[in-house]
């Protein structure tokens, strides 16, 4: 069983809404797998804490349709998808790629759309009506009513969407049903920040539980077909391989697929903390440095001045390394003024606004070419001695280029963020 809650636009409360309705199926005794349509470590951090597994992103820029139906393939009794952004929205307003949408009909998964009813009944009819015949197949099975007053408002709104559309609404949440989650620059903070998360989840979901309607939801979920086998990815073997992978508050942006194909290779994962460990561990054959918030625990890393000293040892004495966003800054000279481990002559300044957000095609040096995302708010100031290894291109408009990627010894640092869990082409490229 499976199903997808996607949203009506941004902040229309599909995050809440998703995970209520995971918390609230857990409640009911069931095992609930997770995913996060898109390019999001942050979501996926809150799914893991309320169903108590990973929460693997599905991805139709970054991953074949091959790719997502094998990530559904697990032993859980449903699978609850969140969507991103509005459902139709992608790179562009006419194909829809990389959209919600695109990732439903691709997974074969039925929809329920999350509509914010506020201030409106029969208008949030027509607003379904015309999610549903935007395109001839829009995979829309329910609706679920966000925000609510009451139940007089819900069965206002359950009217008139049957009444206009046919489709079932699958019960509602009301204002006050909000988890109120503190954000940041890049969205929500992220749930290991979140103090009490679960009971506040839990407080939650025992109110939701009195106005959704989980049978229904549960119906939709059983009318998912069963997906074809997906072929698997021949990856290269690295038996006794230890990669050290970051992983703290301060780093700890990863697709879950990713740390899994490591594995898969037969990778021994050992996991460090730059913000708490005083050494790097012993004995890696290779590191591995994801993204995160270095800029907010800069303080931090700049006073754990030993560990500093002892990954930057270690990278200039050849140990192999792959750091994408924050890692990158966490490798350069400084950010913000905090000093940094100094490997590259880089140094980074937070701005305001987006210096990069969206999809890309990378192509580095030696002529390998793959999708990536970057998305981050920092400026960077490279030395004279830093020479770029990447063009990037702009998905939306591939006129657009610059370029990013530096690789000093046997390190590769760069901003955009990839996904190699079926590229081992690209796996080769960072940890030959």
């Amino acid at each position: 069983m499976r199903l997808m809650l996607a949203g009506t636009g941004s902040g229309c409360g599909k995050t809440t809404a998703s995970i209520l309705v995971m918390a609230c199926l857990k409640r009911r005794g069931l095992t609930v797998a997770p995913y996060k349509v898109g390019p999001d470590y942050i979501d996926p951090g809150f799914h893991r804490r309320v169903c108590g597994r990973a929460s693997h992103n599905l991805d139709s820029f970054l991953m074949t349709e091959d790719a997502m139906r094998g990530l559904l393939s697990n032993d859980a009794d449903v699978s609850v998808i969140e969507g991103v952004m509005g459902y139709y929205d992608g790179l562009d307003a006419k194909d829809m790629h990389a959209s919600t949408w695109e990732t439903a009909l691709m997974t074969r998964t039925p929809v329920v759309l999350v509509a914010d009813a506020s201030g409106g009944a029969a208008s949030v009819a027509a607003t379904v009506k015309g999610f549903m015949t935007l395109r001839e197949e829009s995979g829309i099975a329910g609706v679920l009513v966000n925000k609510a007053s009451g139940e007089r408002h819900y069965r206002l709104v359950e009217e008139a969407v049957r009444e206009y559309t046919g489709l079932p609404c699958a019960g509602y949440l009301t204002k006050q049903a909000a988890i109120e989650l503190p954000s940041r620059h890049l969205g929500l903070v992220p749930a290991r920040e979140t103090p009490e998360l679960l009971r506040r989840v839990d407080e939650a979901a025992q109110a939701a539980e009195k106005t959704l309607d989980l049978d229904a939801l549960l119906k939709i979920a059983g009318s998912a077909p069963a997906l074809p086998q997906a072929k698997r990815i021949s990856l290269p073997r690295r038996q006794g391989y230890r990669m050290g992978v970051a992983l703290d508050d301060a780093f700890h942006f990863y697709y879950e697929a990713n740390l899994a194909a490591l594995r898969d290779m037969g990778m021994e994962l050992v996991f460090f903390s730059p913000l708490a460990d005083r050494a790097l561990p012993e004995g890696l054959d290779g590191v591995y440095i994801g993204g995160g918030y270095p800029e907010v625990f800069a303080r931090e890393l700049e006073e754990n001045r030993s560990f500093r000293q002892s990954l930057r040892k270690a990278l200039e004495g050849g140990l192999r390394c792959c750091a994408e966003c924050g890692g990158l800054m966490y490798l350069g000279t400084e950010i913000d003024g905090r000093e940094m481990c100094g490997f590259l002559d880089l140094r980074f300044r937070m701005t305001d606004r987006l210096q990069r957000f969206g999809y890309v095609t990378v192509e580095d040096r030696t002529g390998l070419t793959f999708p990536a995302h970057e998305f981050h708010h920092a400026a960077i100031e490279p030395g004279s001695n830093e020479k770029a290894a990447y063009v990037v291109r702009k998905a939306s408009d591939p006129t657009r280029t610059w370029v990013c990627g530096y690789e000093k010894g046997n390190t590769l640092a760069a901003f955009p963020h990839v996904y190699f869990a079926e590229r081992p082409d690209v796996i080769e490229r960072f940890w030959p």
